[in-house]
């Protein structure tokens, strides 16, 4: 379910909306969906890519610079038309390997959104 913002404006017309994505654990996490257009990602984010309801890609800005699969997969993904999403990613880095497990393959929670 998505929720929008009435207070937020992400750009020209737009609103950021919050999406509530279940991870394989069955944990659930609040992401919120990023303009199409001049996303710049920051440090302290983690970013997913979401192609038909499952997310294809999920890592961080640094993630994009050192490993070229990681690369070549969100490339693939953002030129087929996958939205991001977004949110703060843990400090810890077995924590952030961790949330990148949990949200790979997994689809949108079904339900009422938090």
């Amino acid at each position: 379910m998505i929720r929008f913002k009435d207070s937020v404006e992400a750009g020209i017309g737009e609103t950021t909306a919050s999406v509530l994505w279940a991870g394989r654990s069955g944990r659930r996490y609040l992401m919120e969906r990023e303009r199409e257009a001049g996303v710049a990602m920051a440090p302290s984010r983690l970013y997913a890519l979401e192609d038909n309801g499952v997310i294809g890609w999920a890592g961080t800005a640094e993630d994009l610079i050192r490993d070229h699969r990681a690369r070549e997969k969100f490339r693939r993904l953002s030129s087929g038309g996958a939205r991001m999403l977004s949110l703060a990613a843990p400090s810890d880095p077995l924590a952030v390997m961790t949330l990148v497990w949990d949200l790979e393959g997994s689809r949108r929670a079904l339900g009422r959104a938090a």
